[in-house]
């Protein structure tokens, strides 16, 4: 019998911890509900499959957890004997100093275990209470952080939109203005283009008819010169023409070698009329030279039907039958038919002198280009020293 009551009592002690471990058990997750809803889920999830396995028997698991609440360590079933030995001693022994059956003290013993377990789990359970309070705060402020963000962002990006929209309104049109003022000055560059080139074509038309009407006045002057006697102080005659061929265009002078006469020298030929004055009537030619006469080519005349004639006197402003003729050049002879030393060469060449600078000896001045502005043209105007363009003396000079 006293076994049979020591074995209930065994019994009742371990059912009454297990009782304890599920209620330890229990608000343990419930403090893990309150931490955490998706860890209690869980956990839940996990404590029902090990509620599932252990229902309907108690597990040396389970006896060995209930035993580790008492103060109670085993590792092996094998120990399990010795450590109910050790339970039923203490139970006496608390049995006999507070008077309590065997079955209270044991339960006493393990509403101690369950209590103080209880304790901690309360204390736990109020860590996570403050904790989730604490998160329910934070969440909060996150929350009204995240929402106070959203809106701003909201905000933000509106105004974005709206400043993005008015660029490119503005953009549209500016674009609009460009290619309207593009449009404009391609018209006006088009119409001062045909303007430029009316005014070009006219220029142009207007130069070619100065020009053709400067080459006639040109050709007018030169020959109304010619006409004139463009020597007008012409008052001798250096020879006379003789035996004139005017088919063959040939004739004689009266000057030769004994006279200094070069080939290729060229005479104007002319007669002197009733009163002195002068009638130009052609241009010879010296071909061939003899002691007291030169074989010349007629090379121009002014009127067929005046021809040169024998009789008909000659003139040369370079040469001087007697004796030198003292000529000095002013101005720039580039573009002329001789160049300063050419006709330099050519003068000396028919035995007149060429002079550096003018002066009261000087028979006449040849003045090319730019020559208004030379010391010698001035000093010649200053002498009353005549001077006469390059363009009608140079021919004098031959070929």
């Amino acid at each position: 019998m006293r076994r049979a009551s020591r074995g209930m009592s065994i019994i009742w002690v371990i059912l009454a911890m297990t009782l304890a471990l599920g209620a330890s058990v229990t608000a343990f997750i419930q403090y893990l509900e309150l931490a955490s809803h998706e860890e209690w889920i869980r956990r839940e999830e996990a404590t029902t499959k090990e509620l599932d396995k252990t229902r309907g028997f108690v597990t040396f698991r389970s006896i060995k957890a209930v035993l580790k609440l008492c103060g109670f360590q085993i590792e092996q079933e094998a120990d399990l004997e010795k450590v109910l030995g050790l339970l039923k001693d203490r139970v006496e022994t608390k049995k006999a100093a507070y008077k309590l059956p065997g079955k209270s003290m044991a339960f006493w013993e393990t509403v101690r275990a369950a209590e103080h377990g209880y304790n901690q789990a309360l204390a736990r359970l109020e860590t996570a209470k403050q904790f989730k309070k604490e998160s329910e705060v934070a969440a909060k402020a996150s929350s009204d952080i995240v929402a106070g963000y959203t809106q701003r962002k909201d905000q933000h990006i509106s105004e974005l939109q709206t400043s993005l929209q008015t660029i490119t309104d503005a953009q549209t049109e500016d674009v609009r203005r460009y290619e309207l003022r593009k449009s404009n000055l391609e018209a006006e560059i088009q119409k001062l283009g045909q303007a430029k080139t009316d005014l070009e074509k006219a220029n142009r038309a207007e130069l070619l008819d100065l020009s053709n009407k400067y080459n006639q006045v040109d050709t007018k002057l030169r020959e109304l010169v010619k006409q004139e006697a463009i020597f007008h102080d012409l008052t001798e005659a250096q020879g006379r023409v003789v035996d004139p061929h005017q088919g063959e265009k040939f004739a004689f002078i009266t000057l030769g070698s004994r006279e200094r006469l070069v080939r290729g020298l060229k005479f104007v030929v002319f007669v002197r009329e009733p009163g002195g004055a002068v009638r130009w009537k052609g241009e010879v030619e010296v071909k061939e030279i003899f002691e007291n006469t030169a074989k010349v080519s007629i090379t121009g005349t002014v009127d067929r039907m005046d021809p040169i004639i024998s009789g008909d006197l000659i003139y040369n402003p370079l040469y001087s039958p007697r004796g030198p003729r003292k000529i000095a050049l002013a101005g720039d002879f580039v573009k002329t038919r001789y160049t300063k030393e050419q006709a330099i060469a050519r003068i000396r060449a028919i035995g007149s002198v060429v002079q550096e600078a003018v002066t009261d000896e000087t028979d006449f001045v040849i003045v090319g280009e730019s020559y208004l502005s030379t010391p010698e043209y001035e000093r010649a105007g200053l002498l009353s020293v005549p001077w006469r363009p390059h363009f009608e003396i140079f021919r004098f000079l031959g070929d």
